[in-house]
């Protein structure tokens, strides 16, 4: 395998910490910067140090034109507006990037398909590949049921999770959606309280949970009278997203321009 370099900002995060714990230990993968904000604890900090490693002489920085300098992808799980900022800078520096942010909304998304004309961008809201293989069976289950069937879908996330429903749970919902041809804005259901009426037959209704420290559960289910159908993921372990996201850096690395998604990456045989 050829050697790949890779930035991430946001280093001091979940994930980044995830991601940096695991490039240290694959010779395949370079580390060239990762970031924090300014002023953050963690600033200043050897980056093997702040993984649990031994030092690697590189830093924790909040410069993020250092993330532009000799990388081959830039790996970025922070917030929306940072990921944006990121994105646009990859395509001034024709850098690949691979974005596992959640929340982006509409416009957000329509900005990096422009920018993805230019450099390879793989966006998916989970780097699971189970989840993005249980995404691939809802959309088969949802043809092959019918539109008779009520789907809904309930997830849950650790305390600290600040987006609802997750990324994943309208990853899930909009593969259904796209099944039944239908835009998934137009048959969301995310708030039932109250009189709310009788369910549409055409709506995908989602549920959310929070609490402790879990790493992400997620539930597609199919529902007809007298019968029902459920589809589950359950992640234990962070780990799981990064090494999808790295795996998908690595295709990137080589890749056309484009927007990806990482079912895209695993049937280019990523």
């Amino acid at each position: 395998m050829k050697n790949i370099s890779i930035s991430i900002p946001g280093g001091n995060g979940r994930m980044g910490r995830t991601l940096l714990k695991l490039i240290l230990e694959n010779e395949n993968y370079n580390l060239v910067s990762s970031t924090c904000l300014p002023g953050e604890t963690e600033e200043g900090i050897d980056i093997g140090l702040l993984v649990g490693k031994n030092k690697i002489e590189k830093k924790l920085n909040s410069d993020p034109s250092s993330l532009f300098h000799n990388a081959n992808v830039i790996i970025d799980f922070t917030v929306p507006e940072a990921t944006m900022f990121h994105a646009k800078k990859a395509y001034e520096n024709n850098i690949s990037i691979v974005i596992g942010t959640t929340g982006l909304n509409a416009k957000q998304e329509s900005e990096l398909l422009e920018l993805s004309k230019k450099i390879p961008i793989v966006y998916s809201a989970n780097f699971s590949i189970g989840v993005t293989v249980l995404s691939n069976l809802v959309s088969q289950a949802t043809k092959k049921l019918g539109s008779e069937w009520d789907i809904e879908i309930l997830e849950m996330h650790h305390k600290n999770k600040i987006d609802a429903p997750s990324g994943t749970a309208l990853m899930l919902g909009n593969s259904a959606a796209k099944a039944r041809g239908k835009t998934l804005s137009d048959v969301k259901s995310v708030s039932r309280d109250g009189i709310v009426g009788k369910r549409q037959s055409d709506e995908i209704g989602f549920a959310v949970l929070r609490g402790g420290d879990v790493v992400g559960e997620h539930s597609v289910m199919f529902v007809n009278d007298g019968e029902r159908i459920e589809l589950n993921h359950k992640a234990t372990d962070r780990s799981i997203f990064a090494s999808g996201a790295l795996r998908a850096s690595y295709w990137a690395a080589n890749a056309k321009p484009g927007l990806y998604s990482l079912l895209d990456v695993l049937n280019e045989g990523g």
